[in-house]
Parts: structure tokens; sequence; C-alpha cells
């Protein structure tokens, strides 16, 4: 009589390497994806020949859920969480702070930690376990997290065009913007939207050196 065998899920785990993450990634994330049933690794665990950075993405394209542990701005774990969100994986995100998920990451799914690792180990078990049970409602919480933002970008670009062609400006600083457009617009939403939309503005740079957003001439 022969057996099936069933393969677990896998989750990859984006995070730094430091020593001082430890207990976080061995306590925390692996244990709470072990009692979740799912098999979980970094890629410092993993033998391989090929360059590390294929490896990664080779195992990012075979998971089926990413973590990503923010904490501390460190620009790789950035770049791979952008490639994983690039070829529609699932992603949870950890942080000890908010601030350390850039602003177009916040609506994906995340979690504050309280520095309680057990605490978090208990919560992420609870994700994982939804997001491994529930991979097609998962995929499409995604997809339409990514449309809603695209949806909020366009509507700040259409709110600062409007304002500036009906008071027959070519610039405008972040300042005025916040104070009469949306305060909950930030440096760096802003920044972002110049970035993602070259065809229609530009940085500038008015009177004291205050930086604002210019329209490109039509």
């Amino acid at each position: 009589m022969t057996g099936e065998s069933t393969q677990r899920p896998f989750v990859f785990v984006l995070m730094s390497f430091d020593s001082s993450m430890a207990d976080l990634y061995n306590l925390g994330i692996k244990a709470a994806c072990e009692e979740a049933g799912a098999d979980c690794a970094r890629v410092d665990e993993q033998f391989f020949l090929e360059r590390i950075l294929d490896r990664i993405y080779g195992q990012i394209e075979r998971a089926d859920l990413i973590i990503a542990e923010m904490t501390g701005h460190k620009p790789n774990v950035y770049y791979e969480t952008g490639f994983a969100h690039g070829i529609g994986k699932p992603v949870f995100l950890l942080t000890t702070s908010a601030d350390d998920i850039p602003f177009d990451l916040r609506h994906h799914p995340h979690s504050v930690q309280s520095g309680s690792i057990t605490t978090l180990k208990e919560k992420l078990k609870e994700k994982v376990t939804w997001f491994l049970t529930n991979p097609d409602e998962a995929k499409a919480a995604l997809q339409h997290r990514s449309l809603t933002m695209l949806d909020e970008t366009e509507r700040m670009a259409q709110h600062i065009m409007n304002y500036l062609r009906a008071h027959n400006f070519t610039m405008v600083s972040f300042e005025r913007i916040r104070k009469n457009i949306n305060e909950s617009y930030s440096d760096e939403m802003i920044l972002r939207l110049i970035d993602e939309s070259p065809h229609r503005f530009r940085r500038a740079r008015l009177d004291g050196g205050r930086a604002g957003i210019g329209l490109i001439a039509e």
C-alpha cells in the first residue's frame, strides 16, 4: 500500500539576520508558523549553491506566504517585499513601529509588535492560519487593497491639479497642500506621487527653500 505524502505550506521570512532579532525569529515568527502547520525558513538557514539573491527570489516565488519584518528601514527587506507584491504573493508585515512601513504599504496586512514575543507568536499564528486556509481570499484582498491604493493616489493627484488650476498656480508648497487641500497628505506621500506621475508633476523649490510640487507644462 502506497501512502500519500502531503506537502506542508511554506512561509518564507524576509528580515534582518542581526543576532538581536534571533529570539523574535525563532521563538516568535518560526514557532507561530510551525504551530499553524507550515514550514518556515529564512535564507540564511538554507544550504544552496546559487547566488543569494537568486535564492531569495526563488524562495519568494515558491512560498505560500511571505512574512516581512520591516523594523529598521532595511533596504533589502523593502526591495524583496516589493518583489513579492509584484508577483502577487500574500505578504504579512511585522514591525516595532508603524513608521518603519512606507506609507504605500500600510494598507497591506501588518502588525505592530508590542515587545512581547509570546503575544506576537499567538497573534501571528492566527494570521498565518487564516492566510494558509483561505489562499483565494488572501489574494483577492491583496488585489483589492492595491486597486484601492491606486484610486487614492489618483484622487490625490486630481485634488492637487484642481487646486493649482483653480488658482492659476504652476506650483504649490507641501505646507499649503496640507493647509488648503488635505492635512493628511504627508511629504512622503506627495514625493511618491511626483515620482509615480512624472508626466504630470515635478519637484519644485519655492521661496525660502520650501519643498513643493509643480505641474508639467501641457
